[in-house]
């Protein structure tokens, strides 16, 4: 099995359609059509509902691919994205599964076991990760041989799609999906530690979102997770204590026409931002200059002084009785500080202390947000580019 490729057909919102789609029980048939927001169509090749078969853990998901490639005969197809259907309340084992495997890394079934159950699930049962894993390598890799294959999901889907990837070494689009990384064989854990995914898999959550965000008390990242603006969808009393922000209505219509989330910040945003820090930059820069002329005008104003004072040691002025050099000693005494042959009435070696720490902190600002100008540029441009190959095709 070589390295799989990118799709080069879908849209992040694409995936984010596959992965509500699959909610609906009516798209678990082969030969189903779905139509995307943008017009694209994907027909449904393979699909899987754990809960018809002898495992019943709670696993459902589609393969599908462009409409305008299927050939319900075909044994080859370029480019699959699988879509793994989520947590539903009403599944006790889906519940579970969440609770048991992804919240804590513990691999076990998630049904509870009881006398009427007995004879066909045991405590070694495959879990909705394992079958997720078998059907994608022989029921959609050993029998399509594609050339990319994508994973999407949302939820409890979104981590399975995690795993999926993260084991075969493909791409995968998430929503609010919990980190799998517990329950990851340890060559996919050597593949994320190694950092192989971070380019491969993405997830999309929101800040308030306790699910999408729990990383199994720090594990690594199965690729890396952006979060995105929330739409204004009301929750429900018992959605706001417990799953605000994780819903997949909480998703929707929160997209650029070209198919990309509309991040929390998005790159004009963070341009925004960058330029007040440096705006702050310039404000410290401005601070030095004025203690440093503040400085040099002192200096200039106490040898007015002295040149003042020393004209009236002459005959017939007011101090004609004192000698040049008295005038000097006198203004000395109660200056402050004497540096480079002047003398100033405030603590020089703090000023420049003070400068020195100004200009170094304005160097830094300013680095800081060149940073985050070029980040959030690169991110702008590589939509940009993005969004140019999607409508060239």
């Amino acid at each position: 099995m070589g390295e799989f490729k990118k799709n080069p057909i879908a849209t992040d919102e694409n995936y984010f359609e596959l992965a509500d789609q699959v909610y609906d029980d009516q798209v678990l048939e082969k030969g189903k059509e779905i139509k995307m927001a943008d017009g694209k169509k994907w027909v449904v090749i393979e699909s899987i509902d754990a809960d018809c078969q002898k495992v019943k853990n709670g696993l459902e998901a589609i393969a599908v691919v462009p409409a305008d490639k299927y050939d319900e005969n075909a044994t080859h197809y370029d480019d699959i994205i699988l879509a793994f259907r989520g947590t539903e309340p009403t599944q006790l084992a889906d519940f579970e599964t969440d609770i048991d495997q992804i919240t804590f890394g513990i691999k076990t079934h998630s049904k509870v076991i009881t006398p009427s159950n007995s004879q066909t699930i045991k405590p070694d049962s495959e879990t909705s990760f394992d079958t997720g894993l078998k059907w994608a390598k022989n029921d959609i890799v050993a029998k399509y041989n594609p050339s990319s294959l994508h994973t999407t999901g949302h939820s409890k889907g979104g981590a399975e799609a995690d795993l999926i990837a993260a084991e075969l070494d493909c791409y995968a689009t998430t929503w609010a999906a919990p980190n799998p990384y517990g329950v990851l064989s340890p060559e996919a854990k050597k593949r994320v530690n190694e950092g192989k995914m971070e380019n491969k898999a993405t997830d999309y959550t929101h800040e308030n979102d306790p699910i999408g965000n729990h990383t199994q008390f720090g594990a690594p990242l199965i690729g890396k997770q952006y979060t995105v603006r929330q739409n204004d969808t009301k929750q429900g009393l018992f959605t706001r204590l417990t799953m605000d922000g994780h819903g997949r209505d909480t998703f929707m219509g929160s997209f650029h026409s070209n198919g990309s989330p509309l991040l929390k910040l998005e790159p004009e945003d963070i341009i925004r931002q960058a330029q007040k820090i440096q705006m702050l930059s310039n404000r410290l820069s401005d601070i030095a200059k004025n203690i440093e002329e503040f400085q040099r005008r002192e200096a200039e104003a106490v040898q007015k002084l002295k040149s003042q004072l020393k004209y009236e040691t002459g005959p017939g002025g007011k101090y004609h009785l004192l000698e040049a050099y008295e005038i000097d000693e006198a203004i000395s005494r109660i200056a402050k500080t004497k540096e480079g042959g002047n003398d100033y009435f405030h603590d020089v070696h703090m000023a420049e202390e003070l400068i020195h720490l100004l200009r170094k902190e304005q160097k830094s600002l300013s680095r800081f947000g060149d940073e985050i100008s070029d980040a959030a540029n690169s991110l702008r441009d590589k939509d940009n580019q993005l969004a140019g190959n999607f409508q060239f095709r």
